[in-house]
């Protein structure tokens, strides 16, 4: 199977890297600028470097196009015209209305194309950062219809292999549901940094009592503009809709505040918040159904980490997801172990209170 990626960065060399571990006889092109395409060589997230965008295509199998969304549009023309008729090809844009209806026009006799978005990323930017394994236990969207799942069943199986969950959606239900779980939120992080910057010129004090949860509110504030500027104007009508709604949630709040007979609404409102947040799957990075917890106080000594899997690897346990939730310096911290299934959760935690870890 040939595979094109036409973008070398941290996404394209992601799926460079993760094709080429996990999809026997795959053979990676990949097409950037000369730099971005010698640093993915170097990295070996690709087998080869065309130097155009129609060598780069004419054979290929699967095209994937991992480019800001404005340069996706932009290039549909010409991989159109240099592409094989029955090439699969995909992106990995953030908004997929717009791509779509402009696909629609690009491949009319050359390729089947199917938006896709994986509903995963870096903080970092850059084939430095790809990571092969950046793909699992991630939802990725795909914008095909019924009609498409046969002919594009060679994609779906490469996604699968790189460990990605497919989900498959609408455009335009894509992008509604985009605006209320990403857009928005990266919205409100930069206007409570902006408040708040604006506030701390006449006292120092907000930076300085700026703690845990404003900080994880407002992390992905430092995102940079350039990700989002095609973002912002191509799912701009979706996103206006979804500021407004909130907006009229936040008066409807400032309103109650005003009634001494508030506490009950906010009660309410607290309540359901807690039960809709618990639950959303706290394992996949993205929508889909959540896997099988454990959570696992350690000391904070050298060599714990490897005392905790090398027991899980002897006992043939694969864990399928790990995060550090907590942790304090000289005394430890609380893992979040994450198993394909209960029983194998229950495995784990018998393992590791074996080995005098307290697992829950």
């Amino acid at each position: 199977m040939n595979i094109t990626i036409i973008g070398l960065g941290v996404i394209g060399g992601s799926l460079g890297l993760a094709i080429r571990q996990s999809v026997p006889g795959a053979v990676v092109t990949g097409f950037d600028d000369e730099e971005r395409t010698g640093s993915a060589l170097n990295r070996e997230a690709v087998h080869y470097g065309a130097t155009s965008l129609a060598a780069s295509v004419h054979d290929a199998d699967i095209i994937f196009l991992c480019t800001p969304v404005r340069t996706i549009i932009s290039l549909m023309p010409a991989v159109a015209a240099a592409c094989r008729k029955n090439a699969i090809i995909t992106d990995v844009g953030s908004t997929k209305g717009e791509i779509v209806t402009a696909a629609k026009k690009a491949f009319r006799r050359n390729g089947l194309f199917v938006g896709g978005h994986p509903m995963a990323g870096s903080e970092g930017k850059g084939i430095e950062h790809a990571d092969p394994l950046l793909f699992q236990n991630a939802t990725y969207v795909l914008c095909a219809e019924k009609p498409k799942a046969a002919a594009i069943a060679p994609l779906t199986r490469v996604l699968h292999a790189v460990g990605a969950r497919v989900l498959f959606l609408p455009a335009r239900d894509h992008d509604t549901i985009a605006a209320a779980i990403s857009h928005l939120p990266q919205l409100v992080a930069v206007a409570m940094m902006g408040m708040v910057a604006a506030k701390s010129r006449t006292s120092r004090g907000y930076l300085q009592l700026a703690a845990g949860g404003f900080r994880d509110i407002t992390r992905i504030a430092s995102s940079p503009y350039g990700m989002w500027r095609d973002i912002l104007s191509t799912n701009a009508a979706g996103i206006r809709r979804i500021i407004r709604e909130f907006a009229g949630l936040l008066l409807r709040y400032e309103r109650d505040l005003r009634s001494d007979r508030s506490a009950r609404a906010f009660a309410r409102r607290f309540t359901a918040a807690k039960t809709m947040r618990d639950a959303i799957p706290k394992n996949s990075k993205g929508f889909l159904h959540p896997l099988f917890e454990l959570y696992v106080s350690a000391s904070d000594t050298p060599g714990v980490l490897s005392e905790m899997t090398t027991a899980l690897f002897k006992a043939k346990l694969n864990i399928k997801d790990i995060e550090l939730l907590k942790i304090r310096d000289g005394r430890g911290g609380t893992f979040r172990l994450s198993f394909e299934t209960r029983q194998d959760a229950e495995r784990a935690r018998i393992v590791l209170h074996r080995r005098n870890f307290t697992a829950l």
